[in-house]
């Protein structure tokens, strides 16, 4: 298991940045232009970056867990506490501000409590009837993020945790009872297409430690050990999935463009389009490039309150946004959300690392 460690590298790592800034952003655009009226705009641009956070996730867990299972005291405690520190301080938060923001729209906190339970509990808009809370229609989508954290993580890790193999089955059939749920409720179609896009990020620790093997094994077999030869080896590896990612990106396009009646929530052209992603970050973590340390503190920090920014925007545009507005009302107040998002996330996101030491260290 050792032997097939990777580190990501740095210009991948600024890379997966700037994928994350770049779909949080479009999508807050999208959702603001459609309070605008100017809804053709929304969906096929919106969508795919949905698309792309999903990758994202799929990835950086898979990451995580694969690299932090070399400590054998690693467990599933330890993974769901970090989970947490990074998914719920920021989630309370911004709910309890929307509890406000939107009851300046009369929306009654006390009508909607189960909405506002069972989204806290992150099981809204499953089968068990409860929609997201308030005007965030886009919150449909995150409890299949959080319940898709729990199964990978307790897939790989609830041996370590426990030693009873009959629980050990016992609840990981429990998480994927609730991940049915989440799919059989409100969009179906699109929560199936988006966690089969999760699970292709997922493959990308295994993708690059097997073309890690291939290197070092096919570096040996040339007879010509060295770090020219090593790095001709990765140069054709890395333009091999550089050419794969733009051809799968052009077949998205055709495919998008063909079957657009299908809308963006077709499947194949999700698949496509997460694959060509994939196939770029496979390219990228062999490509050496090294952003100015400048660029990079500017990409780090506008991606530390990415995830804030997701949660918070859509209530602070339904409040002020309307198709009476012009597009320079929508940009003061995409600012604003930038504004206020940053300072949320200084007390909650920015500081997930610091809960997690706390949490551990009382439980």
């Amino acid at each position: 298991m050792k032997k097939n460690i990777f580190q990501i590298s740095d210009n991948l790592s600024t890379n997966l940045n700037i994928f994350r800034i770049y779909a949080i952003q479009v999508i807050a655009i999208s959702h603001g232009l459609e309070n605008l009226g100017i809804i053709e705009f929304g969906n096929p641009v919106g969508v795919p970056c949905l698309n792309i956070l999903m990758l994202l996730s799929g990835l950086l867990i898979s990451y995580s867990i694969f690299i932090k299972m070399n400590d054998k005291n690693y467990d599933f405690k330890k993974f769901f506490i970090r989970r947490f520190s990074r998914i719920y301080p920021v989630l309370i938060t911004v709910y309890i501000l929307i509890i406000f923001i939107d009851g300046l729209s009369s929306y009654n906190f006390f009508h909607h409590i189960g909405n506002f339970i069972f989204s806290l509990l992150l099981l809204n808009n499953s089968a068990l009837g409860y929609s997201f809370y308030g005007s965030n229609r886009h919150l449909w989508i995150l409890p299949l993020f959080w319940w898709l954290y729990l199964f990978f993580g307790w897939l790989f890790l609830g041996l370590r945790t426990i030693k009873n193999k009959y629980l050990y089955l016992l609840i990981l059939g429990f998480l994927s009872f609730i991940i049915g749920l989440i799919c059989l409720g409100d969009f179906t179609k699109w929560k199936l297409i988006f966690m089969s896009v999760w699970f292709i990020g997922s493959c990308f620790p295994l993708i690059i430690s097997q073309l890690n093997k291939y290197i070092k094994k096919k570096s040996i077999s040339d007879g010509k050990i060295g770090n020219k030869n090593t790095k001709s080896i990765r140069n054709r590896i890395k333009y091999v999935f550089l050419v794969n990612s733009v051809i799968f990106f052009i077949l998205s396009l055709i495919r998008g463009y063909y079957f657009r009646y299908r809308g963006p929530y077709d499947f194949l052209y999700n698949v496509l389009l997460a694959c060509s992603i994939l196939f770029f970050f496979v390219f990228s973590q062999y490509f050496e490039l090294k952003y100015p340390k400048k660029v990079r503190k500017i990409i780090n920090f506008i991606a530390s309150y990415s995830f804030t920014m997701f949660l918070f925007h859509m209530s602070l545009f339904n409040l002020f946004l309307s198709p009476s507005n012009e597009i320079a009302t929508f940009v003061f107040f995409d600012i604003i959300a930038n504004i206020f998002s940053i300072g949320i996330a200084c007390v909650t996101e920015m500081q997930y690392n610091k809960i997690n030491r706390f949490l551990l260290k009382k439980f």
